[in-house]
């Protein structure tokens, strides 16, 4: 069956159609909701968007459940959800944020500490905030701008990623209001989910076989299969991947391991098998991803002593 096609959102596309006032790389952006061009049609989310509303009201749709957002509100779409039905019913003012998945899960390692944030924002994606809320996100929107402006700064990445991961946080620890509400399925579908990735964690340098994991959990490998997918709309393999990739992409550019290296650690068959994986997930070689992180490197140190190549 062929699957619909639908326009993406991501960083890339957001950079070109509006006017972007902080990012960091593609990585991430803040600006103004009104700079955003809407979409007319359905669109399929290829990061993570967070918007905070400060006043105004509209409605939208994620697949096909109607919400409303107003003033107060925060709403998070995650990677993979089809947004669409957009009408603005009193002009909105707020901040909007694009995260790239690569960033989100780089800034948060330990990600069963925010397993609350995938359950609870997949059935309630939006949610209010007190004014003292609004004041704080507030405080922290304005030292993640002024972090993210200050491009000579040598260390403007990390505080930016960890400014962004505080504020995720912030935002796991209003949500757990809404978890104390939820019914005891939701919840024992949240504990399994939580317990998997904790496993995934500690076991994804030598074991990706999603069998393992099931029998670790004591359920069989369809049901941890329905329960992942229920709750982080992504499959067991989903996250095998996304750790291993991960920590190829740190490998590659925070050591000097060769990528023969790199495989054995992480029990790859062999080099070329590790080359392959790597293509798929992230488009290009591990070594050509090696010299771009390089140069990316050589460009900032260049930037800070004023000189530059042709």
């Amino acid at each position: 069956m062929k699957q619909l096609e639908l326009t993406p959102v991501n960083i890339q596309r957001a950079m070109n159609l509006s006017d972007v006032q902080y990012h960091l790389d593609e990585d991430l952006v803040i600006t103004n909701f009104n700079t955003v061009p809407l979409p007319k049609e359905s669109r399929r989310t290829e990061c993570t968007i967070v918007v905070l509303c400060t006043d105004g009201m509209g409605r939208y749709t994620l697949g096909t459940v109607e919400h409303t957002l107003k003033k107060n509100d925060v709403l998070i779409v995650g990677e993979g959800q089809v947004l669409g039905d957009i009408k603005i019913v009193q002009p909105i003012e707020g901040i909007i944020i694009f995260i790239s998945n690569a960033f989100l899960y780089s800034i948060i390692r330990e990600v069963r500490d925010i397993a609350n944030l995938f359950v609870i924002t997949r059935e309630h994606p939006v949610f209010s905030l007190t004014p003292g809320d609004v004041l704080m996100f507030r405080k922290y929107l304005s030292f993640l701008k002024a972090k993210i402006a200050e491009e000579s700064h040598l260390f403007r990445r990390q505080i930016a990623g960890t400014l962004l991961a505080t504020m995720i946080y912030e935002l796991c620890n209003i949500t757990q209001r809404i978890t104390e509400e939820k019914a005891p399925k939701q919840l024992r579908s949240q504990e399994v989910f939580e317990h998997f990735i904790q496993l995934v964690e500690n076991n994804f340098r030598t074991e990706r076989r999603v069998a393992w994991y099931s029998e670790k959990l004591g359920i069989s490998s369809k049901t941890l299969l329905e329960v992942v997918k229920r709750v982080s709309s992504r499959t067991p393999n989903d996250w095998l991947d996304i750790y291993t990739t991960l920590e190829i992409r740190i490998m590659l550019r925070h050591t000097s391991m060769s990528i023969k290296e790199i495989a054995d650690i992480l029990h790859f068959s062999n080099q070329s098998s590790l080359g392959k994986f790597f293509r798929e997930h992230v488009g290009m070689s591990p070594k050509a991803y090696r010299l771009s992180q390089m140069q990316n490197t050589q460009d900032s140190a260049q930037e800070e002593d004023g000189t530059h190549t042709i």
